[in-house]
């Protein structure tokens, strides 16, 4: 939430709370009774929608990628950079997480859209040994996050009888 809509709602509930007990004349209390009502619903629908914007999270246990971006950093603006992956984690949607920039992510990340590209579903773990090279399950590699082709599912034989 932003300080000047915290601001705003401050603001609006101690306005209400003087117009209900103050003993200032009704005439006054009257005319903040029936804006601020109408200014609150307002500021409400004003704000952003949280549900689009990115998580800055830690990434689930075991997720599979959906598809990422890379925002490279900008030196003339100042911008850092993001990597913004769209994760399935079992809900109704998948869920966009972003990471800080660095380049062996970037990597990581384009090799990851490849595989999705020819048909190989990709799996997302946290990295939990950062700064060691980490090859388990065919990815890995520097930074927050591993990716690695997801394994095959193996049905059991059919029996006959």
């Amino acid at each position: 939430m932003s300080p000047w809509l915290a601001a705003a709602y401050a603001a609006l509930a101690l306005g209400l709370a003087w117009s209900l007990a103050g003993s200032a004349a009704w005439r006054r209390r009257a005319a903040y009774i029936v804006c601020a009502p109408p200014l609150a619903l307002a500021l409400w629908l004003g704000r952003a929608d949280p549900a689009g914007w990115p998580s800055g999270a830690k990434v689930p246990a075991q997720s599979s990628l959906v598809w990422g971006t890379v925002d490279e950093p900008d030196p003339v603006t100042g911008d850092r950079g993001h990597i913004y992956l769209w994760l399935d984690v079992g809900s109704s949607a998948p869920r966009a997480y972003a990471l800080p920039y660095s380049r062996s992510l970037h990597e990581q990340v384009q090799q990851a859209l490849n595989a999705i590209r020819h048909g190989q579903p990709i799996t997302v773990s946290p990295n939990h040994a950062r700064g060691t090279r980490r090859n388990g399950g065919g990815g890995g590699g520097h930074g927050p996050v591993r990716f690695y082709a997801h394994p095959p599912i193996r049905l059991p034989p059919k029996t006959t009888g």
